[in-house]
């Protein structure tokens, strides 16, 4: 793989504060390529578990699932901050985002996948928390989980409030 520089060096995150846009993201695009060389991308919600980034599918086979047990790479991009502004004559965007690179690897430990799932309830509704284990239970045997080790974080940003 080659290594591309960054080309706005003023603008790159360092590995904590892309790290951090990694837990603040609300959803990721995780990317792969499909068996005929074509990149198929695809937005999901996510949760950071012990420096993975993971999320949950169906067990049912189709185009992202086959991808990822085809040829396990993957590109995730997160974005966060994002806000259009006009600064100094310029139409610009403020904006923090990360592209990581790792392995798709699907968790098969049930109590993994039961932390995940709960993790994932957790960050997009905390309020319903006394609801997740009979969820858990219902869907269990419908669910995949998959967790990106990554291998790569970079990240970069541009005119972010507070920073």
């Amino acid at each position: 793989m080659i290594d591309y520089p960054l080309l706005a060096k003023d603008r790159e995150l360092s590995a904590s504060e892309a790290l951090e846009v990694l837990e603040a993201g609300e959803f990721c695009v995780v990317s792969t390529v499909d068996v005929d060389g074509m990149p198929y991308g695809v937005p999901l919600s996510y949760v950071m578990l012990d420096g993975a980034l993971c999320f949950h599918t169906t067990n049912k086979a189709g185009h992202k699932l086959d991808n990822f047990v085809r040829d396990g790479r993957a590109c995730v991009t997160v974005a966060t901050e994002v806000e259009p502004c006009y600064e100094d004559d310029f139409f610009t965007t403020r904006f923090a985002s990360v592209i990581a690179r790792g392995q798709v690897r699907r968790v098969e430990d049930g109590a993994a996948m039961r932390k995940v799932l709960v993790a994932l309830c957790m960050k997009y509704l905390p309020e319903h928390k006394d609801k997740i284990g009979e969820g858990i239970a219902r869907e269990i045997d419908d669910t995949a989980i998959w967790a990106v080790d990554l291998e790569e974080v970079r990240g970069k940003g541009a005119r972010r409030l507070g920073r």
